[in-house]
Parts: structure tokens; sequence; C-alpha cells
């Protein structure tokens, strides 16, 4: 699994490449443990684009489910931008589809912290 950060004003932006499953979610966890830390008790705004993402399983679904939890505590906002059918069956499986805010375009997500 790959991920690239990027930032677009106060909004990060990760994309992630590859399959969100068990070992691999860790690289993720990381990630976001560490921008919620750096912001030092500021909100967080990101976004996390699942465009190349083929699989994700349990693990991966509780890493963005914690991302959630975490980054609201602090009135921060995180959003799934390109979620897949495959991804998206998973979510509404396990009835998160209410929670998570979701966009086709990145454009959309971005305005959407506006």
């Amino acid at each position: 699994m790959k991920i690239n950060q990027r930032n677009k004003g106060n909004v990060t932006i990760l994309d992630i490449e590859g399959n969100l499953v068990g070992p691999n979610t860790v690289e993720l966890k990381k990630l976001i443990d560490n921008q919620i830390r750096t912001a030092e008790g500021e909100p967080v705004s990101m976004i996390l684009n699942m465009e190349r993402v083929q699989m994700m399983d349990s693990s991966g679904l509780g890493v963005i489910v914690a991302a959630y939890a975490s980054i609201r505590r602090n009135d921060g906002r995180v959003v799934l931008l390109n979620i897949g059918g495959n991804i998206r069956s998973l979510i509404i499986m396990a009835k998160l589809v209410t929670i998570f805010d979701r966009y086709d375009t990145e454009a959309e997500a971005l305005a959407s912290f506006q």
C-alpha cells in the first residue's frame, strides 16, 4: 500500500493506493495519528481519497472509523473521496453510510470544508 499526502489550503488529502487490509492499515493509522498530534488540539480537516483502493477489510474500516472519532473529538472533519463499489458496500453493510460524508470529486470534497 502507498499513501501520498498533500495539502490544499488547510485540508490534508491522503491519496491511498493498494489494499487497505490487515497489517497494511498500520501505515495509514500512523499517518493519521501524526496529523492529529501535530495539529496540537486544533481541528483537522482531512480527505481520504480511496480512488485507488482495490480492497478494504474490517481492519481498514476500523482505522477509518477511529480516524473519524479522533478527528471529530477535536471538532475536525474527515470525508471520503472516490469510494468504489466494494468499499461503498462495506460501509453500507457496517451501517456507517450516514456517518461519513462522501464525495465523487476532489473539488466537491474541498468545497465541503468552506
